[in-house]
């Protein structure tokens, strides 16, 4: 493994390789939460002695959803790291920061017998500016475009799916509990029930939450970066380094605050939105 002949490209391809493991994670976290759930609801039919059995399953799926959450978690850290140097990379040439560069890789690199990703297509990026500011500003810009569309894309999509997560929850316990069996020996394990079925929908809305606040910022983000359109390298490096080093920070923040979109949101709205980027340009 050498760094330096790792193009951006490649670098990229290996951050995307990270950020699809991260979703593929997030998904299954999801799944086994709605395991949690039908567990929990199946707890409360069974008579005693036997309503702790899928009560306490449920709890081992739940803290098994911690784990898998927690290595997505690290996986979206990873990802986004390489996205940023890959742009920073593109953006600016040869990086300084090689042992850095050289630590992400190690973390990341294929275990034994895995093939490296293809790189990215030389086009990933619209921008035709040389190296430098100029560049750098407009990848962080087409960044900003691309996440506001398909932050919101997630947010909304997961946020149904959540309304009816919790009309259907309520729903089961409603009906659930006239027909479970009664016992003042039975409260623990309703109350495992509800604090389990609380924390997945919890969790669930934690996602939809971090997803509208990472749309809300990336637009803002557009926004901001479109008044340093039309401002030369130059500029970009003196009177308005400060506007663009903060939006910098900006779009950074926004990109690890919020789960990686799935990737078949990308697959299903990925050419709209290449087309809305290129109507943009053109404007």
């Amino acid at each position: 493994m050498n760094n330096s002949q790792l193009s951006s490209s490649e670098i990229i391809a290996l951050a995307n390789s990270q950020l699809e493991k991260a979703g593929e994670l997030y998904r299954r976290s999801r799944w086994l939460q709605v395991a949690t759930f039908l567990l929990s609801v199946l707890s409360i039919f069974i008579a005693n002695p036997y309503t702790y059995i899928p009560a306490l399953l449920a709890l081992g799926v739940q803290v098994y959803v911690w784990s898998v959450r927690r290595g997505a978690g690290n996986r979206h850290n990873e990802g986004e790291e390489g996205r940023t140097r890959g742009l920073l990379l593109d953006a600016l040439g040869a990086a300084e920061e090689r042992v850095d560069l050289n630590n992400w890789l190690i973390r990341v690199w294929p275990r034994q017998g895995e093939a490296l990703p293809e790189p990215v297509p030389p086009n990933y990026f619209s921008s035709t500016a040389p190296v430098g500011m100029r560049r750098l500003c407009d990848h962080l810009q087409e960044n900003a475009f691309w996440n506001k569309f398909m932050y919101k894309e997630a947010a909304d999509y997961y946020g149904r799916i959540l309304w009816g997560f919790v009309v259907v929850a309520v729903t089961a316990v409603l009906v659930a509990i006239p027909l479970a069996s009664d016992g003042q020996n039975l409260i623990l394990a309703r109350l495992i029930v509800v604090a389990l079925a609380s924390g997945a929908a919890f969790t669930q809305w934690s996602e939809v939450a971090a997803w509208h606040s990472a749309h809300s910022k990336s637009e803002l983000l557009d926004r901001r970066l479109e008044a340093l359109a039309d401002c030369t390298d130059e500029e970009l490096r003196s009177s308005r380094v400060g506007a663009l080093l903060s939006a910098y920070g900006d779009y950074c923040v926004a990109t690890s605050g919020a789960p990686p979109t799935p990737t078949w949101l990308y697959n299903r709205h990925g050419a709209h939105v290449n087309q809305l980027w290129a109507r943009r340009l053109a404007t």
